[in-house]
C-alpha cells in the first residue's frame, strides 16, 4: 500500500482512477465503465466540476472517444467499450498536462487490456432475471412487466510470437428487458404526479381513438421494452524490435434503442417514442520508437466511424406524422382542478441520420535533459459529417382542452417543411500544437510548465440569405472557429521528501468544444433550404389523422401560403460573429497527508471558470416589451395586449417580431458563463490484508447564465427559465448541473478464503428546479420556459380562488416545494432556486473464486450483485425524491381590461415521482484460464 500511495502522488487532487481489479470486485450496474465516472467526487452524471456535458472529453487509448455530433461518447447505448477491455479507468480534472486537450471540464479515459506471453480467456454470463427482481416498480406498485438484464461474452489474449506479438480480444453482449412507463395510473398518488385522473385519460384515449386514428393497442400503462447491445474489442502488439512497438486495435459497438426516443411533452403516448440505432468502429494503429535513451516518439493514427440513425415508431409511417398536443387537459383530483398536457402522432427528432467519418493523428515526442523531461505533440482531428435532422418537419396541432381536441379544433398549426434535400455536411477541423517541461526542482519539489495552441475551423459556411441581411443587418453566412492559447502550470512539493505531506497547486486554460449540432443547426436553417408556416385563428386546418397515418404526404404544408393572410415564418439559425470556442479557466490547491502506509487524507480546493459557453438568442424579437404585467412584478410582454386571445390566453409570438418577413432569428452567441467553487475531503484507508475503502465528500457550488448544452436550436430557449426576456443573460443563478453535496465510498472486505465483498455508495444532494408556468407569458414563441410568479395569498389585491389556491398548495404536506414557493412569495420565482434533498445508493458484490490446479491460473468463478440495497430491504427505501422543472401556474386565459393573465394553480405542485430503480439481484458465472 505504501508503494501504490507513492506511486499515485501524481494523481493525487487530478484524477480518479479505477483499476482493473477495482472493476472486477466492485459493483457496477450494467458493467458500464462509464458508470465508474460517479465514483469521481466532481462529477453529476457525465458532468464534470460543473461544466456542460460538452466540455467532458471521452478517450480510449489517448484517442477520441467522443461523439463526432454532440456530447457524451460515440456509441449512445450503455457501454462503447467492453469493460473486459479495460486495463485502468481514469476521471481527469485536475490534470494540467498538455497533451489533454478538448476538455474544459474534464477527460474520462480508458486504457486498454494487452496479450502477455501466457494463453488466458474467459467465458462469463451476468443474469439479472425476472424473479430476481423486486416485484414492485420505484413507486411501490405491483410490477406487470418483465425486468431483467443478461450481459454474456469471452475474452482470449495470449502471444501469436512469443516475447514478440501478442493479441488479446473481447466480445460483450447484452440483453436488456426493462418496463417503459408511460402515464402508468394504478393509485391516485399516481394521478396527482401525473396531473390527470383516470377518467380524463380515458376519454382522451377515446377521442384519440376514435378520431385521430391511434392504435386500439395500449397507449399508457406499463410496456415491455428490450434493448439490444453488441461490442467486439481486438487488439494486437507488436515489438518489431527492441526500439520499435507496434499496436493496431479495432472496437466495434452496436446498440438499438427500441422505444427509446421520447418528446417533450408532459404525456406522449406510446407510439410516440421512436428507435434508435447507434453504430461506432475504431480503427487505431500506434508506433512507439526509442529514438535514444532520452528520446521517444509515439505516433497514433485512428479512423471513427459512428452512426446514429432514430426512426419513427412502428406504430407509424416512416417518414413520420404530425403530432397532435392537447393543453390544460383538466382533472378534478380530490375536489381541486389540476391540468396537464399530452401529445400522440409524431415527435419533433424523428426520422434522422447522422453519420461521421473521423481521422485523428497524434504524435508525441518525449525527451529527457538531466532533471527536466520535454514533452512536444501535436494532435490533428478531421470530422466528416453528414446529417439528415428533421426537427420540426411533420408539423404540429394544438388544442386547448379535450372539448376542442373531440371537436377537432385546433388554435394552432406549425410546420418546418423543406423545399430541397436538407442534408448538410460538413468538414469540422481541429488541430493542437503543445510543448510541456516537468522539472525536479530538487527538495522534493517539481514544476510542470507547459502551452497548448488549439486552431478549430468549421470549413462550410452556410448560405448568406439577403433577406435576413436586408431587414436585420445580420449575415448568416458566417463560419466558425477560432485560436486559444491555453498557458498551464503545476507545482508539487513532497515536504521533505517524505511522501507523507504533499501540496499541488495548479493552474490553467482548457478549451473546451462547441457542441457540434449547432453546426448542423446552422448550415440547414439559413433559410434557403426550409420554410415555415406558424398560423393561428380561422386559417388553421382541420387535422386528418387517418389521412396523415395512410399518406404522410398529406399533412398541411408549404401549400397554407396560398391561404389569404398566411405568410411564412420561417426560422433562422446562423452563427454570431463574435463566436468563441468555449473556454474554461481552472485552477486548485490540494493538500494530502499520507499518514502512514495505509492510511492517506486529502483535501482540494477547486475553481472552474467558463467563458465564451454558447446560446442561442432571437434576433427577431422586439427589443422592447409591448406591454408589462403589473400584478407579476412588472414583467414584459413581447406582444400587443390586443393580439392574445381571450378564450385560451395564447400569445401569438408572430406579433411580437421585428419584422415578419422572416420568423425567428436564433443567433448562437458566446455570452454563456459559469462559475463553480469545489471544495473535496478524501480518504483512503487499507485496513486489514487487502481490504481498503475510499471515501470522499464534496462541497460544491455551481452557477451560471444559461444551461444550454447544444442540440436543437429551440432547446436553447424551450428550457431556459426567464423572467421576460430570454436574451437577458445578465443574471447569474444555479445552473442546472448544481449540486450542493456528494458523499462516495468505495471499498472491498479482505479477501476470506477466496471470497471477495465489494461495496460501493454513492449519494447526491442540492441538485435544482424552478418553478414555472405551463404557457407562454412573455409571447417569445415557447410555452416552458416563463417562470411563475409566486402570487402571495395575503396580499391586498391577489382573487380569492388564487388565495385560495395557493393557501392549499402551501398546506399541501406532500409538497415538497413548500420553502420555493415561501421565499419566492410575492415575486418571480428564481430560475433554479428550488432545492432537492440528498438521496443515496448502496450496492454489494460478492464473489468466490474455485481453482482447477495448484497454479490457480485456470478455474470458474461465481458470483452475486445486489443493486438498490436499501430498497431490497424496504421497498420505501433506495428511492430518489428530485423534482424536476414544476408547472405551478396553467395560463388559462387573458383579461384585455385589466391586461392580466388569469391562471389555474397546480394543486400537485411539488409532489414528486419517485425516481431510481427498484433492487435488482444480479447471478454471474465466469470460466476462466
Amino acid at each position: 500500500m505504501a508503494n501504490s500511495i507513492a506511486n499515485s502522488i501524481e494523481r493525487l487532487g487530478s484524477s480518479t482512477a479505477i483499476s482493473a481489479r477495482d472493476m472486477s470486485t466492485l459493483p457496477v450496474n450494467g458493467r458500464n465503465f462509464n458508470s465508474l465516472v460517479d465514483l469521481s467526487p466532481v462529477s453529476n452524471g457525465n458532468s464534470l466540476l460543473g461544466q456542460l456535458f460538452s466540455s467532458t472529453n471521452y478517450t480510449i487509448d489517448g484517442m477520441t472517444n467522443r461523439s463526432p455530433l454532440s456530447s457524451g461518447a460515440t456509441n449512445r447505448g450503455p457501454f462503447s467499450i467492453s469493460m473486459e477491455a479495460i486495463r485502468e479507468f481514469e476521471v481527469l480534472t485536475n490534470d494540467y498536462d498538455v497533451a489533454n486537450g478538448r476538455s474544459g471540464g474534464g477527460i474520462i479515459s480508458a486504457v486498454t487490456k494487452t496479450g502477455t506471453n501466457e494463453v488466458s480467456g474467459s467465458a462469463f454470463l451476468f443474469n439479472r432475471a425476472d424473479w430476481l427482481a423486486s416485484k414492485y416498480d420505484i413507486r411501490g406498485n405491483l410490477r406487470n412487466n418483465e425486468f431483467a438484464i443478461q450481459q454474456y461474452g469471452v475474452t482470449l489474449g495470449g502471444p501469436i510470437i512469443k516475447d514478440k506479438l501478442h493479441y488479446f480480444i473481447a466480445y460483450d453482449g447484452q440483453r436488456d428487458a426493462q418496463p417503459l412507463f408511460i402515464a402508468d395510473i394504478q393509485t391516485p398518488q399516481d394521478e396527482a404526479r401525473f396531473n390527470i385522473s383516470r377518467e380524463s385519460l380515458d376519454r382522451y384515449l377515446q377521442i384519440s381513438r376514435s378520431k385521430y386514428g391511434v392504435a386500439d393497442s395500449p397507449q399508457t400503462g406499463s410496456f415491455d421494452k428490450l434493448r439490444y447491445t453488441h461490442t467486439a474489442f481486438a487488439r494486437l502488439d507488436y515489438q518489431i524490435n527492441p526500439s520499435n512497438l507496434l499496436t493496431v486495435r479495432n472496437n466495434f459497438s452496436w446498440d438499438l434503442n427500441s422505444q427509446g426516443v421520447n418528446d417533450n411533452t408532459s404525456i406522449n403516448l406510446y407510439e410516440v417514442y421512436g428507435d434508435h440505432l447507434s453504430k461506432a468502429n475504431s480503427l487505431m494503429a500506434s508506433l512507439r520508437t526509442v529514438l535514444a535513451p532520452n528520446l521517444t516518439n509515439e505516433v497514433k493514427l485512428q479512423y471513427l466511424y459512428v452512426l446514429d440513425d432514430g426512426r419513427p415508431s412502428n406504430q407509424l409511417p416512416s417518414e413520420n406524422i404530425p403530432r397532435a398536443i392537447v393543453q390544460n387537459v383538466r382533472s378534478e383530483l380530490d375536489g381541486r382542478v389540476a391540468n396537464t398536457n399530452i401529445q400522440l402522432g409524431g415527435q419533433r427528432y424523428l426520422p434522422e441520420r447522422f453519420e461521421s467519418h473521423v481521422y485523428q493523428l497524434v504524435n508525441n515526442l518525449y525527451y529527457n535533459k538531466g532533471k527536466t523531461n520535454y514533452t512536444f505533440g501535436a494532435d490533428l482531428l478531421l470530422n466528416k459529417l453528414t446529417s439528415l435532422a428533421t426537427s420540426e418537419f411533420n408539423g404540429r396541432f394544438f388544442f386547448t382542452g379535450l372539448d376542442n381536441f373531440d371537436n377537432l379544433r385546433p388554435f394552432r398549426y406549425a410546420r418546418e417543411v423543406a423545399v430541397v434535400d436538407p442534408t448538410v455536411k460538413q468538414n469540422i477541423f481541429g488541430g493542437g500544437i503543445y510543448a510541456q517541461a516537468d522539472s525536479d526542482l530538487g527538495s522534493g519539489m517539481s514544476l510542470i510548465l507547459g502551452l497548448r495552441g488549439d486552431y478549430t475551423t468549421y470549413q462550410n459556411a452556410p448560405n448568406f440569405n439577403q433577406t435576413v441581411f436586408d431587414e436585420l443587418g445580420l449575415g448568416t453566412d458566417v463560419k466558425t472557429g477560432g485560436f486559444q492559447i491555453q498557458p498551464r502550470v503545476q507545482f508539487t512539493w513532497d515536504i521533505n521528501e517524505r511522501q507523507t505531506d504533499v501540496i499541488r497547486i495548479g493552474a490553467g486554460v482548457f478549451g473546451s468544444a462547441l457542441n457540434n449540432y449547432t453546426d448542423v443547426n446552422n448550415l440547414q436553417f439559413d433559410g434557403t433550404k426550409i420554410v415555415a408556416v406558424d398560423i393561428t385563428g380561422a386559417a388553421v386546418p382541420t387535422p386528418d389523422f387517418v389521412s396523415y397515418r395512410n399518406d404522410p404526404s398529406t399533412a398541411p404544408g408549404v401549400e397554407l401560403l396560398n391561404l389569404p393572410g398566411v405568410s411564412p415564418v420561417t426560422t433562422i439559425n446562423m452563427n454570431s460573429e463574435d463566436l468563441k470556442v468555449p473556454t474554461v479557466y481552472k485552477g486548485n490547491v490540494m493538500y494530502n497527508k499520507i499518514i502512514n502506509n495505509r492510511l492517506r487524507v486529502g483535501v482540494n480546493f477547486i475553481a472552474s471558470l467558463a467563458r465564451n459557453n454558447y446560446m442561442y438568442l432571437d434576433r427577431n424579437m422586439v427589443d422592447e416589451p409591448y406591454f408589462r404585467l403589473a400584478n407579476e412584478g412588472n414583467r414584459g410582454v413581447f406582444v400587443p395586449a390586443e393580439t392574445i386571445s381571450t378564450t385560451n390566453g395564447n400569445a401569438d409570438w408572430t406579433r411580437g417580431r421585428k419584422t415578419t418577413e422572416i420568423g425567428r432569428v436564433l443567433e448562437l452567441v458566446s455570452e454563456g458563463r459559469n462559475n463553480t467553487f469545489t471544495a473535496v475531503v478524501d480518504a483512503s484507508y487499507r485496513y486489514f490484508k487487502d481490504g481498503q475503502i475510499t471515501a470522499s465528500y464534496t462541497w460544491n457550488d455551481s452557477k451560471d447564465n444559461t444551461s444550454f448544452n447544444g442540440n436543437v436550436a429551440n432547446s436553447a430557449t424551450l428550457f431556459q427559465m426567464v423572467v421576460d426576456d430570454p436574451r437577458d443573460l445578465s443574471t447569474m443563478s444555479y445552473s442546472n448541473g448544481q449540486f450542493r453535496k456528494k458523499v462516495v465510498m468505495y471499498g472491498t472486505l479482505p479477501t476470506f478464503k477466496g471470497i471477495t465483498v465489494g461495496v460501493r455508495y454513492s449519494g447526491i444532494g442540492g441538485t435544482r428546479y424552478s418553478l414555472r408556468v405551463n404557457g407562454n407569458v412573455n409571447g417569445d414563441f415557447v410555452n416552458s420556459n416563463d417562470l411563475a410568479f409566486v402570487f402571495d395569498p395575503n396580499a391586498p389585491g391577489v382573487s380569492e380562488t388564487m388565495r385560495e389556491a395557493m393557501q392549499n398548495v402551501l398546506n399541501n404536506p406532500d409538497n415538497l416545494a413548500k420553502s420555493y414557493l415561501q421565499n419566492s412569495l410575492g415575486q418571480v420565482a428564481a430560475r433554479n432556486g428550488g432545492e432537492n434533498g440528498y438521496f443515496g445508493f448502496w450496492d454489494i458484490r460478492m464473489t468466490k473464486k474455485f481453482f482447477l490446479n495448484k497454479d490457480r491460473k485456470s478455474g470458474f468463478e461465481l458470483g452475486a450483485d445486489i443493486f438498490n440495497v436499501a430498497n431490497m430491504l424496504n421497498k420505501e427505501w433506495g428511492t430518489s425524491k428530485n423534482l424536476g422543472n414544476q408547472n405551478l401556474m396553467t395560463l388559462r386565459n387573458f383579461d384585455p381590461v385589466t391586461r392580466q393573465y388569469i391562471y389555474e394553480v397546480n394543486p400537485n405542485v411539488g409532489v414528486v415521482n419517485p425516481g431510481g430503480t427498484p433492487f435488482q439481484v444480479q447471478i454471474s458465472g465466469r470460466v476462466f484460464f
